[in-house]
């Protein structure tokens, strides 16, 4: 998908999220809402829904999919092993420059977190994230990720609002600040180790939520 596009794409989908529960959504109101023609918008629709992302019906409108325990639960159990091998690969690569992107990433999601700002707190998630697995230098890995990345995106938008889960402060006991002191002590198989804790943690938590 091209920039513009997937630019496009990330616009529509924060709007699914923050209307989801308030209003009935439809490929003319997107349209109208971004004051563009509804192809474009049409064009997205149909690569989420290829994806598996939303369901289209012509009276329901448009709504994220509802996705099992189950799977949500392999889908994390994927995340889990493909981001504790793009750190494992990725410690090999890390820079100063590098950790420091990381620790910014790391205090904004804290200070979103603080403040009760759930779509900062997210944004903030995903950059950390985003940082280790581009670390790996592996494309194809970074391409996977992404895709399960857009699905986490889902089952978190469902949970919304719900104190149980977005605390004002984080409980993972596996932190990203934990995941930072684990590169940098240098030890790519403890780093492995807390990253999938880290996201398996997360795992059980929306299970256990949902």
């Amino acid at each position: 998908m091209q920039t513009k596009a997937k630019k496009l794409r990330e616009k529509i989908i924060k709007y699914l999220i923050q209307k989801n529960r308030k209003a009935k959504l439809s490929e003319k109101g997107i349209a109208s809402y971004f004051k563009i023609s509804r192809t474009p918008v049409r064009e997205i629709l149909k690569y989420l829904e290829y994806e598996g992302i939303i369901e289209t019906k012509k009276k329901g409108g448009i709504k994220f999919k509802e996705f099992s325990k189950k799977e949500i639960k392999d889908m994390y159990d994927v995340r889990a092993l493909l981001e504790a091998f793009a750190i494992k690969e990725g410690i090999k690569n890390i820079k100063k420059e590098d950790i420091k992107e990381l620790k910014e990433y790391a205090k904004m999601y804290n200070k979103a977190r603080k403040q009760g700002d759930i779509l900062k707190g997210e944004k903030a998630d995903k950059l950390f994230h985003k940082k280790i697995i581009e670390l790996s230098g592996n494309k194809y890995l970074i391409y996977l990720i992404e895709k399960i990345h857009l699905f986490d995106t889902v089952f978190k938008a469902k949970l919304k609002g719900n104190e149980f889960y977005y605390p004002k402060y984080d409980l993972n006991p596996n932190s990203h600040t934990k995941i930072i002191k684990a590169i940098l002590k240098g030890d790519p198989d403890f780093a492995e180790e807390v990253i999938r804790n880290h996201i398996l943690w997360a795992r059980d938590k929306i299970i256990k939520t949902k």
